[in-house]
């Protein structure tokens, strides 16, 4: 789909439905790169139809849910912001709920937020789709006291994001040579749809560049862009390609690293390479800390600030809106470089509880087995 982080939930649930579930799942989506798993659609259909506006998207994307739908015990939402008030036109949510109230499937979901809600009409009517659940694991504080008022805390879990599957990586004890190698993630938000106070992305832009042209004054800088969603239309790659052109013009090395034609655990090591991580993509923050990076998260959106609260994020590490941006931007770099300012929660303590999610559904199969990392296919094994 082209989009890392919606693609990572994909490898991840396949190889926990197989270990925790017993499962052969099928994923609603045409084949991602090095996941090795069952879709919905043909494996040579082309991701970049499947996600457009036009007409040809919107039939691919009905008939992939339609086949979802068609001989499946458990349909389970893996992972995202998807349980929220623009949920209630979604063509998939109608014949997700027409297919449970006939009997022919249960409904879960996984790794899931719930909200932001905007009104008290939209809250009942979310109360009244996750009713039909026969169980949720949210992966916020938040979403669960939603949850929780909603009336439906006894088939609700508080686990974490999906992307705690991944097995958390050894960090080295002695640091690389060469150039620090800083990672920077940007994201495509829109502000107006947001309903969320947002740095605006030029001027955030324009404060990582000048903060990054100072710290490579007083020593040497390669700053890696990281592209991770690819859509045509709603991406990243305009936003990587403006901030690796200035930073270029200002002499500081800079290459963007995009997303397409890389697999979702290929995409994991690139992110593993950095010595520090500037994310405002949820997933390339998520994927920085559960390797040891030091990070620092963009607070555009509720998510990012769950986040950041969960795992204990030092203040000074989340970049907010404000006239200050270019101070919180320099201040998050120095404190990413230096010692003693990790998060609270350890990543093995995330990881473990991540493994829960899927240990606690009451179709587990595994519940008994002490957690251990999952095994995943090589990053360059094709999709069949």
């Amino acid at each position: 789909m082209n989009n890392f982080g919606d693609d990572l939930f994909g490898v991840v649930c396949t190889a926990a439905a197989r270990k925790y579930w017993g499962g052969d799942p099928r994923l609603v989506c045409p084949a991602i790169q090095g996941v090795d798993a069952r879709y919905t659609m043909p494996c040579w259909y082309p991701a970049r139809l499947y996600g457009t506006s036009g007409p040809f998207g919107q039939v691919s994307r009905f008939c992939s849910f339609a086949r979802a739908l068609s001989g499946s015990d458990v349909l389970v939402m893996g992972g995202g912001s998807v349980i929220g008030g623009s949920s209630r036109t979604s063509f998939r949510r109608r014949m997700m709920v027409s297919a449970q109230k006939a009997g022919k499937l249960k409904l879960a979901a996984v790794g899931v937020s719930i909200g932001p809600i905007d009104n008290a009409e939209a809250e009942d009517d979310i109360a009244d789709f996750v009713s039909r659940f026969d169980y949720i694991a949210v992966r916020d504080k938040r979403s669960y006291d939603l949850a929780v008022k909603m009336g439906v805390a006894e088939k609700t879990h508080l686990g974490r994001d999906l992307a705690g599957l991944l097995p958390p990586v050894a960090v080295a004890d002695t640091p690389r040579s060469g150039p620090i190698r800083i990672g920077v993630a940007p994201c495509n938000y829109n502000v107006t749809n947001n309903n969320y106070a947002a740095p605006d992305k030029q001027a955030l832009l324009s404060a990582l560049t000048r903060e990054l042209g100072r710290l490579a004054a007083l020593r040497p800088l390669q700053v890696d862009i990281f592209s991770l969603n690819e859509h045509p239309a709603h991406g990243d790659y305009a936003l990587s390609s403006t901030l690796e052109r200035n930073l270029l013009q200002r002499g500081i090395p800079a290459r963007v690293r995009r997303y397409r034609g890389m697999s979702p655990l290929s995409m994991v090591q690139a992110i593993g390479e950095c010595d520090a991580f500037v994310s405002v993509r949820l997933h390339g923050a998520i994927v920085a800390y559960l390797q040891g990076i030091p990070l620092a998260i963009v607070d555009y959106h509720p998510k990012c600030r769950d986040f950041a609260d969960e795992i204990g994020l030092p203040s000074a590490l989340r970049i907010p809106t404000g006239d200050g941006l270019s101070t919180a931007v320099a201040n998050a770099l120095a404190l990413m470089l230096s010692p003693g300012n990790e998060p609270t929660l350890s990543r093995e303590v995330y990881s473990q509880q991540a493994q829960e999610i899927f240990k606690c559904a009451p179709w587990s199969v595994n519940s008994a087995v002490r957690a251990s990392p999952m095994s995943f296919a090589r990053p360059d094994l094709k999709a069949g």
